[in-house]
Formats: C-alpha cells, sequence, structure tokens
C-alpha cells in the first residue's frame, strides 16, 4: 500500500519522485522521451533515428555490440572500388586494324614482253596511231584496262586476242566470242587466223593494218638483243 504523499496530498509509491495526478507544471520544460532504434527516423521518416552508443562496453555486452556490428552495412574500400570494373559500362570498342601497303617484286625470272610488231589506225580518230604488239598474249576491246583499246560502240570489252608465239614465230588473231566478230581483209575469223604483213584487220568501224617486227631470221634472243 502506498505511504507516500506528494504536495498536494495523493498517495504515491516512495520509489515515484513525480506525482502523476498533479497536474504538471508550465514552467517546468518538458522532457522528450526517446525511444533508441538501430534504423528508422523519429519524426516519420523526415529524419534519421539516433543509434544509442555505450559508453563502456562491458563484458555482458561485448557479444551483443559485435552481432549489431556485424548487422551493419559495411563500406567498399575505395581501392577496391575503382579497380573493380562496372557493369553497366559501355564495351571498349577496339580500333580496326591499320592496313598496310605492301609492295610486290618482280620475279627475276618472269620474261619480258618485247615489241614484236604493231597495228597502225587507217581511218577515224586512230588513223596514224601506232599500237605496240607484244610478246605473248594481247588484249583488243573497249575495256580500258585492254592492252590495245578499240574505242567503237560495236566492239566487245574483251574483243579478240592477238597472240605471238616466239617457238613457232606466229601471229595469230583469235575472235573472243564477240557479239559483231573480227574481220580480217573483210572476211570473218572463225574462230582464229594467222596475220601476214599488211593485213587489215576490223574491229567495229576500225581498221588497222597490221605490220611485224619479228619474223624468219628477225627475232629477239634470251638475252634481249635483236638479231
Amino acid at each position: 500500500m502506498a505511504d507516500k504523499r506528494c504536495e498536494n496530498g495523493h498517495f504515491i509509491d516512495e520509489s515515484w519522485d513525480l506525482c502523476p495526478y498533479c497536474p504538471a507544471d508550465n514552467n517546468e520544460p518538458e522532457i522528450p522521451v526517446v525511444r533508441p532504434t538501430r534504423f528508422g527516423s523519429v519524426d516519420g521518416g523526415a529524419g534519421p533515428r539516433p543509434v544509442p552508443v555505450p559508453a563502456a562496453a562491458s563484458p555482458s555486452s561485448t557479444g551483443a555490440n559485435a552481432a549489431a556490428a556485424a548487422a551493419l552495412p559495411t563500406e567498399r574500400p575505395r581501392s577496391a572500388t575503382l579497380s573493380s570494373p562496372r557493369r553497366d559500362s559501355a564495351p571498349l570498342i577496339q580500333a580496326p586494324p591499320m592496313e598496310r601497303t605492301v609492295a610486290v617484286q618482280r620475279l627475276e625470272g618472269a620474261p619480258k614482253r618485247y615489241v614484236v610488231g604493231w597495228l597502225i589506225g587507217l581511218n577515224g580518230a586512230v588513223r596514224g596511231e601506232s599500237y605496240a604488239v607484244r610478246m605473248g598474249r594481247n588484249v583488243l576491246g573497249r575495256d580500258r584496262r585492254s592492252d590495245i583499246v578499240v574505242n567503237d560502240d560495236q566492239a566487245s570489252s574483251h574483243h579478240a586476242d592477238l597472240v605471238f608465239r616466239p617457238e613457232e614465230k606466229r601471229f595469230i588473231l583469235m575472235d573472243h566470242n564477240s557479239t559483231n566478230g573480227t574481220y580480217v581483209n573483210e572476211a570473218e575469223i572463225e574462230p582464229r587466223r594467222d596475220l601476214a604483213l599488211k593485213d587489215i584487220v576490223r574491229i567495229g568501224s576500225h581498221r588497222f593494218v597490221f605490220m611485224p617486227l619479228c619474223h624468219d631470221g628477225f627475232q629477239w634472243d634470251d638475252e634481249g638483243v635483236l638479231k
């Protein structure tokens, strides 16, 4: 039974310093009650709540404090953060390999294409112009890469081949399956014909006279000397 009275005569327990039945004094400041918590806020989310820190660690609280510290998130070392790559970083784009131009040397054993004759224009824009016929195969046609370019609408890109065979000393004109055909002395060749001195070759409307350099007793030797 309570045996202690406050100033206003209320019976209270001996261990109480304040009477719960007396009205609070307006001049006495209100003491806020702080309930410690680990996370959250005091004012409903506006700010973080204070985390109580014990003044001195006792033997009984050492294990509890260690468990609480283990539950808290730890900050990663700065060096580990900088060294680890970001997963959302864009992949590195490697520059394409540099292209290099490699010079191709001419094989020393390749035969040199000496001039063995000429085709000389007889009409049109090519009149009086000479076109060298070289050892081996000579391509005649409208294509600019031909050995002898025939700029005629009736000529095919690869119209004919003029081949010189030094071992036989023969000049052979061969039609390359052209659309309008190849003519020698106004006769269409089917599909080839040997050429002789002053034969007239016609491709489209262009006419050429054939003048050989090499013939019997007049030939390039292996050292490049004309005999």
